[in-house]
């Protein structure tokens, strides 16, 4: 899980940047914004979703009301609401969740400047905070938490390698099945098998698991020879996620075209440390790899049909994303994959090759150590 020391130090950050702002408190209750904040993962893939609220003080108070008391958290207070009767959920958990809220405020002096964040707060515990504690002033801080997870502390970086270890688990399996006559659905289960086992837990895998196509989960199909059987994966792993890409020739000969084509792909993706730097354009590395996919003759015409990749962290796609028409700026600490693809009905259907890296003060480094082949790699 992520560190006490690391969730102090993101703490601090993130009063450092209310505190600019003037904003008084905070109230969270998106359980990715908690987790990174205090170390407490709520609730992962599988379990069932309960509601969570973190009330965050500027001047150095915290609370959290939640369905548990299990597990640490980096908060002055902890606070919990029935969410079963006799092991059967609630069917009103953000009611009950009001409630306890509603009460613990009570004793919460008032705040000029409230903090919110738009995209997770619900209406109900928007008008208890209102009503509570009467700020003058409902203030936006998705921009600052966005900003505060562009950099990855080194618990983060921790947990980031390790899913990107189980995702890679699963490739290796992956690679065992693929054989004509090989039903997908087959592959996507021994891929989850072989996360899980990596993992020593129940964790999430799944992703692009269609061959002949350029994406989509996987079916009740056999797979075809001469097809290219893309599989663009994600893990998670404790609340951190990993996202890779490769692809392989089912039946294991591909045509020269194939082979030429992955070949170029393979040569600009080894080629993404050294085109990476602090301060460079997300965008303007999106047009540089979007020109060399057209040097190809076959893919001129064509080129980068998609970005060229993204950050990764709590959530599978962050800033800073490869984009040709949203811009980013790349900075020490950021993580994140790089993408290049490249698909025709000649191709049968096409090639994505994806590694993930981290700008570190020293340089770029690749994270996802794992070979390119377009042989299936049978063990």
């Amino acid at each position: 899980m992520l560190t006490a020391e690391g969730c102090k130090d993101r703490q601090t950050r993130f009063r450092v940047k209310l505190d600019a702002d003037g904003i008084d408190a905070v109230v969270l209750t998106d359980h990715i914004e908690i987790y990174y904040l205090t170390g407490l993962l709520l609730s992962g893939y599988p379990a069932f979703y309960f509601p969570a609220f973190l009330f965050f003080e500027t001047d150095g108070g915290s609370w959290l009301a939640a369905h548990t008391e299990d597990g640490d958290a980096l908060v002055d207070d902890r606070i919990t609401f029935e969410w079963h009767k006799m092991s059967t959920m609630n069917p009103d958990p953000v009611r009950q969740l009001n409630r306890a809220v509603s009460s613990r405020l009570s004793g919460v002096r008032a705040v000029s400047r409230i903090g919110w964040q738009q995209e997770g707060l619900d209406r109900l515990l928007a008008e208890t905070v209102d009503a509570r504690l009467s700020p003058d002033t409902w203030s936006p801080v998705d921009n600052l938490l966005e900003d505060l997870h562009k950099r990855k502390d080194a618990d983060e970086l921790a947990l980031l390698r390790k899913s990107i270890e189980v995702d890679l688990a699963a490739y290796t399996r992956a690679q065992a099945l693929i054989e004509p006559g090989v039903n997908e659905l087959d592959v996507l289960a021994e891929a989850q098998q072989a996360a899980m086992s990596a993992a020593g837990e129940v964790v999430y895998h799944g992703g692009d698991y269609q061959a002949g196509v350029i994406g989509g989960t996987a079916r009740d199909r056999k797979i075809e020879a001469g097809e290219l059987y893309i599989i663009d994966a994600q893990s998670t792993y404790r609340g951190y996620w990993s996202d890779l890409a490769r692809t392989f020739a089912v039946g294991g000969q591909p045509t020269d075209l194939q082979m030429s084509v992955y070949e170029h792909l393979a040569g600009i993706l080894e080629e993404i440390p050294r085109l990476v730097r602090p301060g460079g354009s997300a965008t303007e590395l999106w047009k540089e790899i979007d020109a060399r996919i057209r040097e190809h003759a076959h893919l001129a015409g064509s080129g980068l049909i998609h970005h060229g990749g993204h950050g990764v962290g709590l959530r599978p796609h962050e800033t800073p994303d490869i984009n040709r028409d949203r811009d980013a700026i790349f900075e020490v600490g950021d993580v994140f994959s790089c993408e290049p693809g490249a698909y025709s009905n000649e191709l049968r259907s096409g090639i994505r090759l994806e590694n993930t890296f981290v700008i570190t003060p020293a340089g770029v480094e690749t994270l996802s150590d794992y070979p390119l082949d377009i042989m299936p790699d049978k063990g």
